[in-house]
């Protein structure tokens, strides 16, 4: 039987991108191999976000290069790194086989078809990928089914490259995606996560449905005990989804809504369509509604003409708001964005601001963290920790938590834990009777 190996960097997207390519191989009869020597396919599942991840992908194409002269029959690069650089990956790297955008995934069994004769292409934004069959989808997660609700971007943030890579929003009709999580209940999952590059912009025009009667209607399906969602844009962030999240038990408390900076001036050259004073109120706003919610956010240090005081509005927003974590990035400059032609930040200036930053984040972090001490909280079970010693699985706020019991537990189970330490990016305990 033929192998495949997939490689997979990037975003929840990614990730369900990945088992739904899994899922398609499988259904044309290949075996997966975490062996890349014993692979007759090998598909680097891309992310272009930002320049690191991208060149990750380069420099793994020519480590790959002796496997071509073996029995490796396609290699292939597909996500939004093959939908940024189409044609020009196969000038790139002459002996890749396979290109294939996001938004092409169904074209999968044809481009395999045709690559094993010549070089296969297919980049186009298709929206088949929203309604993949749900009677071959194998997902990776023990736990939590994630399920696009909408994909693309129709903002034109001045850094980013996502419209480009996953073009113009499209969305899923209301009841194909309730049909879906009642399939995944049916099939056992406990968590059910909306996904979308932009999901508070989802709209059913037919049914004239937004994401807060999505969010309602999911809610209430007998059997999802967690719902999650990501990734919010401030400027859309409906109040009645945090009403919602207050009101219904199973709605996790726990929301990520990227801020990016913190200064109102370097928002606006971000095209982000708010400023810091309205972040602000939306973040009152919402604690007001959910007293002790979980918070985390995306920044961009370094973007172009950042000076040292707007950095320091950065500092202030996360002393202000006490995000639980943060993903903190320097600036990386994109592929026909217009900020890759503003005038650059110094690097080393960048790489001090960085670090600044997540000094900081880390004070704030290991007290957020430190609040969980002696208090029990519901698991939902992952599976083993990496040490093999623990538990592992994750809070209602998506706290990582390993922990201890005198029993065997199972996966995708709920347990009740009594913290006993809390450490900067998890919580550690013991299973309470």
């Amino acid at each position: 039987m033929q192998k495949y190996f997939i490689k997979t960097w990037g975003c929840q997207m990614n990730v369900l991108d990945g088992d739904k390519i899994t899922s398609l191989l499988e259904n044309l009869g290949y075996e997966k191999t975490e062996n890349m020597e014993d692979a007759n396919i090998i598909l680097l599942n891309t992310c272009s976000v930002r320049e690191g991840p991208e060149n990750k992908v380069f420099s793994e194409l020519m480590r790959l290069k002796y496997l071509k002269e073996k029995n490796l029959e396609i290699l292939g690069v597909v996500g939004c790194v093959a939908q940024q650089e189409k044609e020009e990956i196969f000038k790139k790297v002459p002996f890749v086989d396979l290109v294939m955008g996001p938004r092409s995934i169904m074209q999968l069994p044809s481009l395999l078809n045709q690559a094993k004769e010549q070089k296969a292409i297919e980049t186009s934004f298709r929206e088949d990928t929203l309604q993949f069959p749900q009677e071959i989808l194998k997902r990776s997660h023990p736990t939590k089914a994630s399920i696009t609700i909408m994909e693309g971007c129709n903002k034109r943030c001045t850094y980013c490259v996502v419209p480009e890579t996953r073009g113009k929003e499209v969305y899923r009709p209301f009841d194909s995606i309730v049909e879906e999580v009642k399939i995944c209940i049916d099939k056992g999952y406990k968590e059910i996560e909306l996904l979308g590059q932009n999901v508070n912009c989802y709209r059913d025009i037919k049914k004239r449905k937004d994401f807060c009667d999505l969010l309602d209607e999911v809610s209430t399906i007998d059997g999802v005990k967690r719902l999650r969602f990501i990734t919010s844009h401030p400027r859309h962030f409906p109040i009645e989804a945090a009403k919602l999240i207050f009101e219904r038990e199973n709605i996790c408390k726990f929301l990520h809504l990227p801020m990016q900076a913190g200064s109102s001036r370097i928002l606006k050259l971000m095209k982000r369509q708010y400023d810091r004073e309205f972040y602000l109120n939306l973040i009152d706003k919402i604690k007001e509604i959910v007293k002790d919610i979980a918070l985390s956010s995306d920044f961009i240090v370094g973007f172009p003409t950042e000076s040292e005081a707007e950095f320091e509005e950065t500092l202030e927003c996360i002393k202000k708001i006490k995000f639980d974590t943060i993903f903190s990035f320097i600036y990386s400059p994109r592929p026909k964005t217009e900020a890759s032609k503003l005038k650059p930040v110094e690097k080393e200036i960048a790489k001090a601001r960085l670090s600044r930053l997540l000094e900081e984040q880390n004070k704030i972090q290991i007290e957020r963290f430190s609040r969980y001490s002696g208090k029990e909280i519901e698991v939902l079970l992952e599976g083993k920790s990496k040490k093999g010693e623990q538990y592992m699985g994750r809070s209602d706020d998506n706290k990582v938590v390993n922990f201890t019991s005198s029993r065997e537990l199972k996966v995708n189970n709920f347990y009740k834990v009594k913290i006993t330490e809390s450490f900067l990016h998890s919580l550690k305990g013991e299973e309470v009777f």
